[in-house]
């Protein structure tokens, strides 16, 4: 005799938490993660007061916070946490998000998202992946490289040379920069030549690139006539 097995649905693998203080938001996000299968929102909640309360009762895979929630006391009981954090909120919201990031916080997620993406982020930040867009990624990579130490290198140049490296990054030329410091062109050259010996590179062009991945310069947001963001020449 043959017996069928009976299929049944599987249950949903993850198990997560809204933290959001406006209903139609919430509503909004619940309806994209329950287009998942595998995804069930297993609790809301509109402030951070209870979310603590909250995480140790449902014990969610992780909590979908958004940014707008927090204050200058919510960021802390978020560290307090002991499952991930996914945030989501605006494009505008991707400088804080990056300050944000921890071991706690694990990615971010645009609002106007689809599902998919929603849904993708969230298995991503359960499974203790990081789930961050590209501006949100960037903007973390540039403050890692400016949190870094500079190299010892830079101890030999002098704050005359410093400033020297400063206006070559916003590509100034040398008289413009013995102009700008009230001294001869010729003082400049020189202090070009040591900063250059000093940093061991080749020219103006690696001396800049050395300085702005070691945090030293920042390289300036203006465009100047050729198109380029930093002009730098011999002059």
């Amino acid at each position: 005799m043959a017996f069928e097995r009976e299929h049944r649905p599987a249950e949903p693998e993850t198990e997560v938490l809204l933290a959001e203080p406006w209903p139609l938001d919430r509503a909004e996000t619940r309806r994209k993660l329950e287009q998942d299968p595998a995804l069930r929102v297993s609790a809301e909640v509109e402030s951070l007061g209870s979310l603590r309360a909250v995480v140790r009762a449902v014990s969610p895979s992780a909590v979908v916070v958004a940014v707008d929630l927090l204050g200058g006391a919510g960021e802390a009981a978020l560290a307090d946490l002991v499952v991930p954090v996914l945030l989501i909120g605006g494009p505008e919201d991707s400088d804080r998000v990056a300050r944000l990031l921890s071991s706690r916080v694990r990615g971010f997620v645009c609002r106007s998202g689809d599902a998919h993406e929603l849904a993708g982020a969230v298995r991503a930040v359960a499974a203790g992946q990081a789930s961050l867009p590209p501006a949100v990624a960037g903007k973390l990579l540039d403050t890692l490289v400016r949190d870094q130490p500079p190299p010892a290198v830079f101890d030999q140049l002098t704050q005359r040379e410093r400033d020297v490296l400063q206006y070559i990054s916003q590509g100034m030329t040398t008289a413009e920069i013995a102009a700008e410091m009230v001294v001869q062109t010729s003082t400049i050259k020189s202090h070009i030549y040591h900063l250059l010996q000093k940093l061991r590179v080749r020219d103006r062009t690696q001396a800049v690139a050395l300085a702005y991945r070691s945090g030293i310069v920042h390289l300036p947001a203006q465009r100047f006539a050729d198109g380029g963001d930093v002009r730098l020449t011999s002059a």
